[in-house]
């Protein structure tokens, strides 16, 4: 093709066509000396941060200030750096271990014991021996009352603070905006989040019958044992049988699907697609409410089958009734019913 010289545009400004030069059908060989290669490799320190200053761009604190690598809080939807979920987490999930250990032996004195031995007697002095232990001071706020508060305050708190950042995400800046978005926002409960708010109410209730009305009344619980809860399913056994029922179902359900949820062994941990994954999903359920109901079902025949009749147990005295009736009216609510 000739080369053209010059060509005029339309604002009348030379303008030089070239022709193409022609593709290399060779590629250009490489350094035959050691020098030349050194020129082409990069340096792999020069990717490291701490020795790269340019790796990252300078920080606001000053010319020379790096920023040598990601830290160790989360980035929220807002670009803002936050610990608060990590800490609410962190205390939901470890102020269960306390509680757990007590929740053994407890277990152990009302279900296991009574269950095998068929002795109400053999249980009241297994739990005598051990009450002392954790109904002291301060192991029982330490072991009970303060990790119970905390598990129940963190994990309100971390509800909260999600629907707060959803809040945010949609825009929402006033109290009003929030209040009007928010009301689909709230993370979404669980069963076992929802158990666990079911059970606080009545674990409170638990301990104002057997540790609060008791020292009002007598001046300490040393009355309160076993027996004592046999005396009240005697006296009132529609309440007792259903109460006692209701609460060892749903403590069970929510024990051991929070054990299973903190072993990563739930439906949501499956990762796995397709029909594989929903049948293993499905597997997982099953297993878990059947353990549930194990664990429950145990609990209730050591508590009412054995404990409630007073199965191997002598026989009370009036002045223990009378004691425990005592004990019993006074119980705020409902202790004028009985």
């Amino acid at each position: 093709m000739p080369q053209l010289s010059q060509t005029t545009s339309a604002s009348s400004r030379p303008m030089e066509v070239l022709d193409p030069s022609p593709v290399d059908e060779t590629p250009p060989p490489f350094p035959s000396h050691a020098d030349d290669m050194n020129s082409e490799i990069v340096n792999p320190e020069d990717l490291i941060p701490a020795k790269n200053p340019s790796y990252f761009p300078p920080t606001s604190d000053g010319p020379d200030s790096i920023t040598t690598g990601p830290s160790r809080s989360t980035t929220n939807t807002l670009g803002s750096r936050s610990n608060v979920p990590h800490i609410l987490l962190a205390l939901q999930k470890y102020s269960t271990f306390p509680p757990a250990v007590y929740l053994i032996g407890h277990y152990a004195n009302t279900a296991l014991i009574p269950l095998f031995s068929l002795s109400t007697a053999t249980a009241e002095r297994s739990l005598l021996l051990t009450r002392p232990y954790y109904q002291s001071f301060p192991l029982e706020p330490l072991l009970i009352f303060v990790p119970v508060i905390t598990h129940v305050a963190s994990g309100l708190s971390l509800r909260i603070y999600r629907r707060f950042q959803a809040a945010k995400r949609y825009g929402a800046e006033t109290h009003a905006e929030r209040k009007q978005i928010t009301k689909t926002l709230w993370p979404k409960l669980s069963l076992t989040s929802l158990l666990g708010y079911m059970l606080y109410p009545m674990l409170v209730a638990h301990v104002l019958v057997n540790r609060i009305t008791p020292l009002k009344v007598h001046g300490d619980s040393s009355s309160v044992g076993l027996r004592f809860f046999s005396h009240g399913v005697k006296r009132h056994p529609w309440l007792s049988n259903i109460g006692y029922t209701f609460l060892v179902s749903v403590a069970s359900w929510h024990f051991v699907g929070g054990a299973a949820k903190y072993l990563r062994l739930t439906r949501e941990y499956v990762t796995e697609g397709g029909d594989y994954g929903a049948r293993k999903r499905t597997v997982r359920d099953r297993v878990i409410n059947g353990l549930s109901a194990v664990v429950a079902t145990m609990w209730a025949l050591g508590g009412l089958g054995v404990i409630g009749r007073g199965v191997g147990s002598p026989a009370a005295s009036a002045w223990e009734m009378k004691q425990w009736d005592e004990v019993y009216r006074a119980v705020p609510v409902v202790g004028g019913m009985m």
